[in-house]
């Protein structure tokens, strides 16, 4: 990913969603039979269709079928998950960290995951069958919390669903089955010119009398989940050329106290630092003092680059 900004340099000196499948009543079995079964595993997508945004602060959603089938008699019964790993929290673990999900049975909740084997009063999802053939649809919704901050990567965890016979409360584990969550997280770079304002890419600036020198400084502000690095192109290799083709003045854009080559596109300046919130970076164009320069409009087109440095 690349962001060019050009600078025109110049001075004159509710509810689970259900439904049934089918529910034909027969004669009791000898038994309640339960088998569970997952339709799709979730490939996230988010709103934009390109994976988790990690600077987004919108809520998403996937979401993922499951089916509860029925034979025999009667029975009431329950389903309940637990992230692949166990423990308190559900994480898609990647290259760079760790995303935290979460598994719900309405977009506003509860969740359906607990780190106990058979799930709590919390995370249950509770039913009822008949005798007979039968099956109930369930819709569950994934969501991935907004403005998690990783790297760039695939980020990925299995979630265990179980369905259990609730025999007077006593629970009885009758089937299980898995899903996979996948989210890719791209490397993102938002770069904005304080002094051009917010979306823009061209900035005109008058350095104003070049004689005795000038400092200039320009503020970007920047954020990104990857490091990135800087480099600039001067439409006349660092000089500010004058109007009737009189000697030129040099000049020098420093950034991170380093300076830039401006004879070459190279991204050759890294910023340091953590730019995981937006960032100030300054920019100062240095022009020396030049008494001696013949009187004019000296102009420059400069060209800077940013990119993530993956």
């Amino acid at each position: 990913m690349s962001l060019l900004h050009k600078l025109l340099i110049g001075s004159v000196a509710a509810g689970v969603a259900t439904s049934p499948l089918f529910a034909q009543e027969t004669a009791g079995g000898p038994e309640c039979l339960l088998e569970l079964s997952v339709d799709n595993n979730v490939d996230w997508r988010g709103q934009l269709g390109r994976g988790y945004e990690v600077f987004s602060g919108e809520e998403s959603y996937e979401v993922v079928s499951v089916v509860v089938r029925h034979q025999g008699q009667a029975c009431d019964y329950f389903l309940t998950g637990m992230p692949q790993e166990g423990g308190n929290e559900a994480l898609l673990t990647g290259p760079y960290g760790a995303l935290a999900y979460d598994v719900l049975r309405q977009p506003s909740g509860p969740s359906l995951l607990s780190p106990d084997y058979a799930g709590n009063e919390l995370t249950r999802l509770h039913g009822r069958f008949p005798d007979g053939a039968g099956a109930q649809q369930y819709v569950l919704y994934v969501a991935i919390p907004p403005e998690q901050n990783v790297g760039g990567g695939i980020y990925s965890d299995q979630v265990q669903l179980r369905v259990f016979a609730d025999h007077f409360g006593s629970p009885e584990l009758m089937d299980q089955a898995s899903f996979a969550i996948t989210a890719p997280v791209a490397d993102t770079l938002e770069v904005d010119s304080i002094d051009a304002g917010p979306g823009a890419n061209t900035l005109k600036i008058d350095l104003g009398n070049l004689a005795p020198g000038v400092v200039r400084v320009l503020d970007f502000s920047l954020r990104s989940n990857a490091p990135i690095r800087v480099g600039a192109n001067s439409q006349n290799k660092g000089f500010l050329a004058h109007q009737a083709s009189a000697p030129g003045i040099p000049y020098s854009l420093v950034v991170g106290g380093n300076r830039i080559d401006l004879s070459s596109n190279r991204l050759t300046q890294a910023i340091a630092g953590d730019l995981s919130n937006r960032t100030i970076v300054p920019f100062r164009i240095e022009v020396e003092p030049n008494y001696g320069a013949a009187a004019g409009t000296y102009s420059d087109v400069l060209t800077i680059t940013f990119q993530v440095d993956g």
